[in-house]
């Protein structure tokens, strides 16, 4: 049985609105999982996967303030484990280094070796090239309405997650 027609047969005679909200979800869902699959791929060749070369590129990005290892938690959305492990597994490769923070030595400050650098330089032309394979079916105008429509979802979600956490 295909997951659609399972998808159909749970929510038969539920509201058409419920329907396609499940529908959307799912479809989102594995989509993300794909997409970070089709990245996992292309970055084989650098010895990355994709949450790798994200913290790399947020990296790379912050030359004129060093990042943080909570900092990058919050935006790759990670636990402080995840984080600990990912940084972990970089350091080993040599593509950053940690270093206790200039003002707060209770805090660590995280910079992009030269190899990191060079890694990340051959990596973004190919994550950069599966994005286009991966979002090739649609349309530019259609690509950019979407982000929007996604974006909408997100800040909603967050800010139904901190109201419900404020109400605790």
């Amino acid at each position: 049985m295909s997951l659609r027609s399972r998808r159909e047969r749970l929510l038969a005679g539920k509201p058409p609105m419920l329907q396609a909200c499940v529908a959307a979800s799912r479809e989102l869902q594995h989509a993300a999982h794909w997409l970070e699959r089709s990245i996992d791929a292309a970055l084989a060749p650098c010895g990355l996967h994709m949450r790798e070369y994200l913290a790399l590129r947020l990296l790379s990005d912050s030359a004129h303030e060093p990042l943080r290892p909570t900092t990058l938690g919050v935006t790759l959305d990670a636990t402080r484990t995840q984080i600990t492990r990912l940084l972990d597994a970089l350091e080993a490769k040599g593509l950053i280094a940690r270093a206790p923070h200039a003002h707060d030595r209770r805090s660590l400050q995280i910079t992009l070796t030269q190899a990191g650098a060079d890694a990340l330089e051959q990596a973004v032309p190919l994550v950069q090239a599966a994005y286009a394979v991966a979002w090739a079916p649609l349309a530019d105008g259609e690509v950019q309405t979407l982000a929007r429509q996604l974006a909408q979802v997100h800040a909603h979600l967050r800010a139904s997650a901190k109201n419900a956490e404020a109400a605790r």
